[in-house]
């Protein structure tokens, strides 16, 4: 800022006129963009300073990816490696926090070794700061990460329109650089032949958003042919007990499919555990179906019934010495 400029802020502005208030106000933007850029120098300088040794590590990123966290370096691919201690450092004396004392001297440092043209030009004043430090921030969290070569593919790119491009330009140029530089895995999905061979179709879907008046959700799902066959049957067996007044139940069959489906509290069994096994339909060892009902059984038979424990051994049995027992 020049002297006549520094006695008028002092002064104050009001004798300003629009023509000098427009040049004040483009000489300090100018001034801020060359602070900007004084200071990406700095933060560099720093941090070439400050090389990783055994008793210090290399600084990073903490990227939560698939509900896990992996660490990716503050940098691209062929930019020196940074100690952890001297980013607080840095942050303490900026007055931000760690983590944006972390990302000027990842850019600064993307900007110097993989962005070179991009760099010389923030600092002949043709591009500001903090548009080369978006570009670096792109190129910097790339996925697929850039090498050095793709990444100086983006500077020449970016270099020959003076940085002059929009966040949806320098996205599908970081895409070109990825596809020329053959940097992306393929998928094996994309395949138009063998394709449907690495495609899992399975899925169990539940639409939340869409709630019928009558409390219930659309379910949806895709699985395996054996597991679909044993839910068909496990829903036209329905887990839940008839009453036990023995009364037929109201509902359909096609509502009693969709009931089977909610978990229900089952009776205690007194059969043994072969006979909790058989299904329906199946023969016992004696050759009768497991369904087929007693003919003595009453019509006021309890719906679970349970053997009442015997106190004693029954009237008119013999005892060890042969004699018979009654009761009394």
């Amino acid at each position: 800022m020049s002297e006549a400029l520094a006695d008028r802020v002092a002064g104050g502005v009001d004798d300003l006129t629009a023509s000098g208030l427009l040049a004040s106000i483009r000489s300090a933007r100018s001034a801020e963009n060359q602070a900007a850029a004084d200071q990406l120098i700095l933060a560099a300088q720093w941090a070439e300073l400050h090389p990783p040794e055994s008793i210090h590590d290399a600084a990073t990123f903490s990227v939560p990816s698939a509900g896990q966290e992996h660490e990716e370096p503050i940098a691209g691919e062929g930019c020196p490696l940074v100690a952890e201690f001297c980013i607080a450092e840095l942050g303490g004396v900026l007055g931000v926090s760690t983590t944006a004392a972390k990302k000027l001297i990842g850019q600064a440092l993307e900007l110097r070794h993989r962005l070179p043209r991009l760099w010389a030009q923030v600092h002949a004043g043709r591009v500001p700061a903090w548009k080369a430090r978006a570009v670096a921030e792109t190129t910097i969290h790339s996925s697929p990460s850039l090498t050095k070569e793709a990444a100086g593919f983006v500077d020449a790119q970016v270099a020959a329109v003076a940085g002059k491009v929009g966040p949806a330009q320098l996205d599908r140029l970081v895409a070109e650089a990825i596809k020329r530089f053959d940097l992306a895995t393929p998928d094996p999905a994309t395949d138009p032949e063998d394709g449907w061979l690495h495609v899992d179709p399975r899925h169990v879907t539940i639409d939340t958003q869409e709630v019928h008046f009558a409390g219930t959700m659309r379910l949806e799902a895709e699985i395996d042919m054996a597991d679909a066959i044993d839910l068909d049957r496990v829903l036209a067996r329905g887990p839940r007990p008839r009453p036990p007044s023995g009364r037929p139940s109201r509902s359909t069959c096609v509502a009693r499919r969709p009931s089977a489906t909610s978990p229900a509290p089952r009776p205690p069994s007194t059969s043994t555990p072969q006979a909790q096994a058989l299904p329906r339909g199946a023969r016992t060892p004696t050759g009768s179906p497991s369904h087929a009902k007693s003919s003595s059984t009453p019509t006021s038979t309890p719906a679970w019934p349970v053997t009442p424990p015997s106190s004693g051994p029954p009237a008119g049995s013999k005892n060890a010495s042969g004699s018979c027992c009654s009761t009394r």
